[in-house]
């Protein structure tokens, strides 16, 4: 049986080693207090590699990486490069999910203030012996599930399940080293980069040769939009378009961003739209689906109904 004071203890002392592995995070999506638009989940995978005291890769998917590597003259401080384990006063919507937040979760002034509600229970995660415990956070409506690993001093999870929020580091490994390649920005990477860029270019000025999918219907009007097509591919029609920026008339929303794909494939969901704090609606037709991301506020059910009844027949 070990307590609560001890596994904070552990987390203080941190991996002591570099750090490889997959970090997953669920968030709920931002609703307008009345359960409109209806609850769903932002999913975020990052594959990463830190290198203690703080060097980051992070791998995001899709010819998106970031490298976030450690000023030498900012010295050897343990404590570089950490997140820290926090919650604003938004939860769940107001924080961004990071590796680091799991892999070096101290200093953090929620862990500091917590109170264990029960003893802690030896478990195994992922293949790794762990203990999971249940703590009450004084920032925090409900309580907090952690997994600590029981050698490393990192978080494998943190979950708040009654508010649908979860993160998770799988596929953990501790390698002694890490090369510096990994951490610099080499030409493979940037050619990588330039051939993303160049895919990106080349499917916008299709799209923009083309007469764009734009509603007819908008709340306020459409004399503020300045579509833009932000990202597509003509081989299977997915198209985003980002609708305006600003200028938008008062209590309209702020900005919108729209989206085309095929029926069947799995949502697409670049940075911008994976923000929890974006309200998202969601519809399909006789052949796409479609996903609205609003910022500032929802569509109303009716102003929704009005849209997507005037986008033009595919």
């Amino acid at each position: 049986m070990t307590e609560w004071s001890a596994l904070l203890g552990l987390l203080d002392r941190g991996p002591g080693s570099c750090v490889t592995g997959v970090h997953t995070s669920l968030q709920p999506r931002r609703d307008d207090g009345h359960g409109w638009p209806p609850p769903s989940r932002v999913r975020v995978v990052t594959r990463f590699v830190h290198r203690p005291p703080g060097d980051w890769f992070l791998d995001h998917g899709g010819g998106d990486v970031t490298l976030d590597v450690r000023d030498p003259a900012d010295g050897d401080g343990p404590r570089q490069g950490g997140q820290g384990l926090e919650f604003g006063p938004l939860f769940p919507w107001d924080l961004a999910p990071s590796p680091a937040r799991l892999v070096t979760p101290v200093p953090s002034a929620a862990l500091a203030g917590a109170t264990c509600l029960d003893r802690p229970v030896e478990v195994r995660r992922d293949g790794r012996a762990a203990w999971a415990v249940t703590l009450g956070v004084p920032s925090l409506p409900q309580p907090l599930h952690l997994v600590v690993d029981a050698d490393a001093g990192v978080l494998l999870s943190a979950g708040v399940p009654g508010l649908g929020y979860r993160e998770e580091v799988t596929e953990v490994a501790f390698p002694s080293s890490v090369a510096d390649a990994v951490f610099r920005w080499t030409d493979d990477l940037a050619a990588a980069d330039l051939a993303h860029r160049a895919r990106r270019e080349a499917a916008a000025a299709h799209y923009r040769a083309a007469s764009l999918p734009l509603p007819g219907h908008w709340p306020g009007g459409r004399r503020h939009f300045t579509p833009d097509v932000l990202e597509g591919d003509p081989d299977t029609g997915l198209l985003a378009i980002d609708l305006y920026h600003d200028g938008a008339p008062a209590g309209t929303p702020e900005m919108a961003v729209l989206i085309r794909q095929p029926p069947h494939a799995p949502p697409f969901e670049p940075g911008w739209v994976a923000d929890p704090e974006a309200f998202v609606h969601r519809w399909r037709d006789g052949a796409w689906q479609w996903t609205l991301a609003l910022w500032g506020r929802p569509l109303t059910p009716d102003e929704l109904a009005r849209v997507t009844a005037s986008l033009p027949a595919s």
